[in-house]
C-alpha cells in the first residue's frame, strides 16, 4: 500500500468517530402498496402491523392497496402483512433513515386453506423473486444489497458474484458469467421489456463495459434468475437480470447527492402536486475516477471520463390505470496514451453510448385482470480504434470496429387469475432491429472489410404461461415460448416446466426443465469472409439460434429460523451451438469472442454442475452468505473433439457476511462492517503451436490444445466499513471499499512475447479504496 493510500484510509477511519452524542429520538413514515402476488392487483383493507414496537402501532390499506404508517423508529424494523383469505407475510429489517421515507410493495399469496383451518408455514424470505412463476434458481435483490455488499459498488452486477453459480473473469469489467456460459448469453430487462446491457463502455454483445448505468438512487427490487426461467423470457441461455425502477416519492421532495472517487450523482424525487399521486424521480451522475487514478494507477496511461442520466415519470390515471415513462442513458470515452516501445507504437481510442427509455400502460380490469403495454427505444454505439506503428520501418497495423445497435420494441402482456389455484399470463414482444456495422483490418495501404453491413431484421416471440397450485405445499408451472428472428429465419418452440413442494415447513424441493435459445449480435452474421480476388461471402446469416435445454433439481432447507441451505444440481444440453466452419480451427461463439470467419450451427456444448448456499438473512444485526458452485462446461468443435470452454473455471467459492451495531445515546446512528471472498478456479487461455513459430516466426494457437492452460487461481478480498448519521431533517453516510484489500496479483492473462520467446504474464487490479460520502435530506 502506498503513502497516498495509508493516509486516504486512515482519514476516512477517522470520520467515525464523530457524532456519536446525539440524544434526539428520530422517526420516519413508512408507506406502500399491499398488492396480489399473481397479478400486482391492490388489496384493500389488508392489515400492516410494527412488530417489535409498544405500545401496538398499525395501519390498513385503502382502496388502492396503499398504507402509510408514521413514527416508524429509525433503526431496523419489521412489519406484518395480512389479509383475509391470504397467507401471512413478514418484512424484515428493514433499514430506517431519518431523511427518506421508506416504500414498499408487498405481494401476498391467496391461501387455499380453508378459513378454518390451521396451516402450519415456513416464514417469507425478502429473496423470494418478484415472479411468483419461478421455482427453481431465482432470487429477489434489493438496493441495500448492492450497498451492502463489499466492493459492490451499489452496482447489481457486481452484487451478484456472491451468487451461487455466478462469476467474473476481470476486475475492471462487469461481466457475468452464470454455470460457465459466456457473459453475453443473459438477458437484461428493466421495466418488463430488453435491453441492451446498461453499462459505460460496452460493445452489445461482446464488451459488458465497466461501470453501471444503473445508480442505486432508481433501483427497487428486482429479480435475477441463472436457469430454467418461466415462458415469459426469451432470448436468453445463461440467465436473467429483470431489473424494476422506483417511484419516485409522490407526497413530498427528497433529495440525495453522492461524492466518490467513481462519480458524483445528484438525485431528486418527489409529487407533481399535493392533489395528485404521480411522481417523478431524476438521477444525474459525472465521473470522478481521475481521482480514483490519482490514488491508484486503475487505467494506466488513459483516464476514462462517463456520464449518465436516469429517470422515471409514474403517471397514475385513475385508480385502475396507470401510465410510467422511464430512461437511462450514458455517454463515455476512453484516449490512451499512445505506448511507446523501442520500435513500436501502440494508440487505442474507445468511446461509446448506451441509451433506453420507454413507456409502460398497465390496466386492471374489474374481475382483476391486467393488462401490460409497453414500448422501448434502445441502443448501443461504439467506435474503436486500434493503431499499432513500428517507426523503423513505416509498418502500420489499425483495428477498427464502429457498432450502431438499436431496436425498436412492442410488448403486451396479459394476466388472468382464474382462482385461488390457476393464473394464466400471455404475451408478446415485436422487436425491430437496426444495425450498421463496420469491422476493419488496415495493413499500411491495405484495408479490409471484415464485416460491412447496415440494415434491419425482426424478432417475434409470444408466450403462454400458467401456473397451477393443487394445495399450500405443491405447485407447478408450465408454459411454451416461441421465436422468429428474420436474418437467419429461423424459429423456436421452448416449452418451461417448474415444481415445487413444500414437504413441511422447513424443507422444500424443486425442479425446472426448459428450452432456451439466444441469437449472436448482430455484427456476427454479417462476417464478410474472403474467397478470391474481390470475392467475398456473407456465410453467418444461415447459422440457426444457439439453443439450450436446462434440468434442475433443487432442495431448500429451512436449517436456521433466519436462514437456509439450498442445494441445486444442474444440465445444460447445447446444441445448435456456432463454431468456426473449418475443422482445423476449433474456436466457438460459447467463448465469447468475435470471430471474423464462417460458421456453422453443428457444435454441441454441456454444462453441469452443484451449487452449495448457506445463508443467514440479516437479522439480530449480522448476516452471512456462503455459495460454492463445482461446475464443468465443453463444446464440441467443428473437428467432432470436445473442449473445455474458455470459462470452465471448475469450482467458484465465496463468503460475503457484514455486522451492523447501533450507536448514539439514542441508538439512531448505524456502523457496518462487511467482508466478501471471493475465490474460483484459475482463467483459460490456448498455447501456441512452438513448431510453427521455431519454423517461421508466425505466432499461431495450437488449435488442438485450445483453452488446455489452467491459470492460476483467483482469491481476492474485499472489505467495508460505513458509518450512518441520522439527523432530524438530514441522514449522512461515509463508506470506505476496499478491493482486493491484500493486494493480491491475480492472473489476467499470459501472452507470447516474440523477442524473449518466453510467455509473460498480465495481472489484475491492485488494492483500489473506493471512498463515498452521501447525503440524503
Amino acid at each position: 500500500m502506498t503513502t497516498y493510500q495509508r493516509t486516504l484510509v486512515t482519514s476516512v477511519l477517522s470520520l467515525f468517530v464523530f457524532s456519536f452524542g446525539h440524544g434526539q429520538t428520530l422517526s420516519q413514515t413508512v408507506k406502500g402498496k399491499v398488492v396480489d402476488s399473481e397479478t400486482g392487483g391492490p388489496l384493500m383493507g389488508a392489515n400492516v402491523r410494527l412488530l417489535n414496537f409498544e405500545p401496538p402501532k398499525g395501519t390498513i390499506t385503502d382502496e388502492q392497496g396503499f398504507f402509510k404508517m408514521d413514527n416508524v423508529p429509525v433503526g431496523r424494523a419489521s412489519f406484518a402483512f395480512s389479509f383475509l383469505g391470504y397467507e401471512d407475510y413478514v418484512a424484515s429489517e428493514i433499514l430506517i433513515g431519518s431523511a427518506k421515507e421508506i416504500t414498499l410493495t408487498i405481494y401476498l399469496t391467496e391461501s387455499l386453506a380453508k378459513l378454518d383451518e390451521i396451516i402450519l408455514t415456513a416464514p417469507k424470505d425478502n429473496i423470494e423473486p418478484n415472479n411468483k412463476l419461478a421455482t427453481v434458481s431465482a432470487r429477489s435483490f434489493s438496493v441495500e444489497e448492492t450497498k451492502r455488499f463489499p466492493a459492490s459498488i451499489s452496482d447489481p452486477g457486481r452484487m451478484a458474484l456472491s451468487f451461487a453459480g455466478v462469476s467474473n473473469s476481470d476486475d475492471t469489467s462487469n461481466e457475468i458469467i452464470i454455470r460457465g456460459n459466456a457473459p453475453n448469453q443473459l438477458l437484461w430487462k428493466i421495466e418488463g421489456i430488453e435491453v441492451p446491457e446498461p453499462n459505460h463502455f460496452s460493445e452489445e454483445g461482446y464488451s459488458p463495459g465497466n461501470v453501471s448505468l444503473l445508480s442505486s438512487n432508481m433501483l427497487g427490487k428486482s429479480d435475477f434468475f441463472t436457469g430454467a426461467f418461466p415462458a415469459e423470457y426469451g432470448n436468453a441461455l445463461s440467465g436473467v437480470f429483470d431489473i424494476n425502477l422506483r417511484n419516485g416519492n409522490n407526497e413530498k421532495n427528497e433529495y440525495a447527492f453522492q461524492l466518490g472517487v467513481l462519480g458524483t450523482d445528484l438525485a431528486v424525487e418527489g409529487p407533481f402536486s399535493k392533489n395528485y399521486k404521480g411522481s417523478y424521480l431524476i438521477n444525474y451522475r459525472y465521473s470522478t475516477i481521475a481521482l480514483l487514478n490519482s490514488i491508484v494507477d486503475v487505467t494506466p496511461s488513459s483516464t476514462p471520463t462517463y456520464q449518465d442520466i436516469s429517470f422515471k415519470l409514474n403517471l397514475p390515471l385513475g385508480k385502475r390505470t396507470n401510465f410510467s415513462i422511464w430512461g437511462l442513458g450514458g455517454i463515455s470515452d476512453q484516449d490512451e496514451d499512445p505506448e511507446i516501445f523501442e520500435d513500436f507504437e501502440r494508440e487505442e481510442i474507445f468511446e461509446s453510448k448506451t441509451y433506453m427509455a420507454g413507456a409502460t400502460l398497465t390496466h386492471f380490469f374489474n374481475n382483476g385482470d391486467r393488462w401490460d403495454n409497453r414500448i422501448s427505444y434502445s441502443g448501443n454505439a461504439s467506435d474503436f480504434i486500434d493503431t499499432r506503428r513500428q517507426p523503423s520501418t513505416g509498418n502500420l497495423f489499425e483495428e477498427t470496429d464502429i457498432l450502431r445497435n438499436s431496436a425498436f420494441r412492442l410488448s403486451t402482456d396479459y394476466t388472468k387469475k382464474v382462482n385461488s389455484k390457476t393464473t394464466f399470463k400471455t404475451g408478446a414482444i415485436l422487436s425491430f432491429l437496426n444495425y450498421d456495422v463496420l469491422t476493419t483490418e488496415t495493413q499500411n495501404d491495405q484495408r479490409f472489410n471484415i464485416v460491412e453491413e447496415d440494415g434491419n431484421g425482426t424478432m417475434l416471440q409470444g408466450y403462454l404461461q400458467a401456473k397451477y397450485r393443487f394445495n399450500d405445499k405443491l405447485a407447478t408451472t408450465f408454459g411454451l415460448h416461441g421465436t422468429y428472428f428474420s436474418v437467419n429465419k429461423d424459429a423456436a418452440i421452448e416449452p418451461r416446466v417448474g415444481l415445487e413442494w413444500k414437504a413441511s415447513p422447513k424443507h422444500t424441493l424443486s425442479a425446472g426443465f426448459g428450452l432456451h435459445s439466444r441469437r449472436m449480435p448482430l455484427n456476427q452474421y454479417f462476417v464478410n469472409v474472403f474467397t478470391g480476388p474481390n470475392q467475398f461471402e456473407v456465410p453467418n446469416t444461415d447459422v440457426d439460434l444457439m439453443q439450450a435445454i436446462h434440468y434442475i433439481v433443487g432442495y431448500d432447507w429451512r436449517i436456521i429460523k433466519n436462514g437456509h441451505l439450498k442445494i441445486e444440481a444442474y444440465y445444460q444440453d447445447l446444441n445448435k451451438v456456432a463454431v468456426i466452419r473449418d475443422p482445423q480451427f476449433t474456436n466457438s461463439y460459447v467463448n465469447g469472442q468475435f470471430i471474423n470467419t464462417a460458421l456453422v450451427d453443428s457444435g454441441e456444448g454441456r454444462n453441469y454442475g452443484l451449487e452449495f448456499t448457506f445463508e443467514k438473512f440479516f437479522s439480530n444485526q449480522y448476516y452471512f452468505l456462503t455459495t460454492l458452485s463445482l461446475y464443468d462446461t465443453q463444446y464440441k468443435a467443428a473437428d467432432n473433439n470436445w473442449y473445455d470452454s474458455a470459462y470452465n473455471y471448475n469450482y467458484t467459492f465465496n463468503v460475503v457476511g457484514g455486522k451492523e451495531f447501533t450507536v448514539g445515546k439514542k441508538r439512531n446512528n448505524t456502523i457496518g462492517i462487511n467482508g466478501r471472498l471471493l475465490f474460483n478456479g484459475g482463467k483459460r487461455a490456448t498455447p501456441l503451436d512452438q513448431e510453427i513459430f521455431d519454423q517461421t516466426g508466425q505466432i499461431v494457437l495450437d488449435q488442438s490444445l485450445r483453452n488446455t492452460l489452467e491459470l492460476d487461481a483467483y482469491f481476492r478480498l474485499d472489505a467495508s466499513l460505513s458509518y450512518r448519521l441520522n439527523k432530524p431533517k438530514a441522514a449522512h453516510v461515509i463508506s470506505l471499499d476496499v478491493q482486493n484489500a491484500t493486494n493480491r496479483e491475480n492472473v489476467d492473462t499470459v501472452f507470447f512475447n516474440p523477442s524473449t520467446g518466453l510467455m509473460e504474464t498480465e495481472f489484475q487490479l491492485e488494492l483500489i479504496p473506493f471512498i463515498n460520502y452521501r447525503i440524503e435530506f
